[in-house]
């Protein structure tokens, strides 16, 4: 039977890299994201599978309305949903003492809310599903702030806390709940922020391709786990930080460099 999944943030980077590795082995893939023109684009590039054609839902995020719309169509189209990846989301690189409201406020309505309700409007689709799974796109900073990231890192830990809920009150369904924390990945992500240059990149290592991101969200979707966290140097800061934060932090310092100093006290 062909698996059908739906993408949210589709339209560039690693959204874009997975449905393009889900298509390639056989799955029938919905396109969420705002720009049309790309899903379309993307959409007409995709392999022909099994069990109809792929799917393309302009929608906002950050409008409940419309993500039921896309929902009710995906419902029509596919008649339920195997695989969920949740991937939308916006960056943002500012000091705390530099917060933009309305851009913090965008943040947190992609990121969080828009997952949430992503999930909240799924359901029904998941429930009837084949083996369903949800992947949250989550990221290395959720489990390790970043400085100069205060708003985005807790976006992202929001993100992992979801799916901690979500892994228990969704068993009663038989629906498996998996987050994905990549590590800095090739897709200029940041580029669309504002002074995008002004602080440090927050990488402690050479960026990942988003094609390797999407091989995990593969892997989880055939074998689940409840967290997978890429590099390990950022799995290991990750423990640290619960143990010993002072080390964490010193560490952090240490390879972020810059303007960055250790904590004192």
């Amino acid at each position: 039977m062909t698996r059908r999944a739906l993408v949210t943030g589709a339209s560039s980077g690693i959204g874009e890299a997975v449905a393009r590795a889900l298509s390639a082995v056989g799955y029938r893939v919905a396109l969420l994201a705002r720009r049309q023109d790309r899903l379309d684009r993307l959409c007409a590039e995709l392999p022909k599978v099994e069990g109809g054609d792929h799917l393309v839902l302009p929608c906002d995020l950050t409008d409940f309305d419309a993500i039921e719309r896309a929902t009710a169509t995906l419902a029509k189209e596919f008649g339920g949903l195997d695989l969920l990846v949740n991937n939308a989301g916006i960056g943002y690189r500012a000091k705390v003492s530099d917060l933009d409201p309305a851009n913090l406020r965008r943040v947190f309505d992609t990121n969080v809310f828009g997952l949430l309700l992503t999930c909240k409007a799924a359901l029904p689709l998941l429930k009837s599903g084949d083996r369903p799974v949800v992947v949250n796109v989550s990221s290395v900073v959720g489990r390790r702030g970043i400085p100069g990231q205060a708003g985005y890192s807790a976006s992202k830990a929001a993100v992992c806390s979801i799916g901690e809920a979500l892994r228990i009150e969704w068993a009663e369904h038989d629906i498996a709940v998996a987050t994905l924390n990549p590590a800095l990945t090739a897709t200029g992500f940041f580029q669309a922020q504002a002074n995008p240059e002004a602080l440090p990149d927050p990488s402690l290592e050479t960026a990942a391709a988003a094609g390797d991101v999407a091989q995990e969200v593969l892997a989880l979707d055939r074998k689940p786990r409840p967290e997978r966290s890429l590099r390990w140097k950022w799995r290991l800061l990750g423990i640290l930080s619960i143990l010993t934060p002072r080390l964490a932090d010193k560490t952090l310092v240490r390879r972020l460099g810059g303007e960055w100093q250790v904590p004192k006290r």
